[in-house]
């Protein structure tokens, strides 16, 4: 397993060794997602139908992790990222996976890892979410101002 600084991640400054889980952690160092990849981490985050659409000065989410990190740029982009092989996956959940017979692959190991860490914006296989940690950036208090509006519009209108 490696942790690098997000932004070095995506300039590929690092050396892919097989890689198939990440782990994206935010400022304070909590997990946010788990994810995995079958081909390529990078790909899975910038390429087509990836995490985020990163083209010159043009940054913007396309899901929950990448847009948790447009929302807080430029300070996310020295969040770190985990990157693990199946090994470092196995080696890590080996107590739990001691009531298996399965020889596990990464898609097998995925639930067993969001389980163990219990990322923030991971739906499935979260039996205990995590606390999001993550101080409000600007962009979201503004967000989350504006669906208040709208759901007083909608819902309180007939007071």
């Amino acid at each position: 397993m490696i942790e690098v600084v997000f932004e070095r991640f995506h300039d590929q400054d690092y050396v892919e060794k097989g890689y198939d889980l990440y782990v994206m952690k935010n400022g304070p160092g909590d997990p946010l997602y788990v994810g995995i990849s079958t081909r390529s981490i990078w790909e899975r985050w910038f390429g087509w139908n990836g995490h985020m659409v990163w083209d010159g000065n043009i940054i913007y989410g396309t899901s929950s992790v990448g847009r948790k990190i447009e929302d807080h740029l430029p300070d996310s982009l020295k969040w770190k990222i985990q990157l693990w092989t199946l090994k470092d996956c196995i080696k890590f959940c080996e107590r739990e996976l001691k009531r298996t017979n399965r020889h596990p692959d990464i898609r097998f190991m995925e639930p067993f890892m969001i389980q163990k860490l219990s990322p923030i914006l991971n739906g499935s296989h979260n039996l205990r979410p995590g606390i999001d940690t993550t101080p409000k950036s600007q962009k979201e208090i503004e967000r989350e101002k504006c669906l208040d509006q709208i759901y007083k519009e909608v819902f309180e209108k007939s007071k």
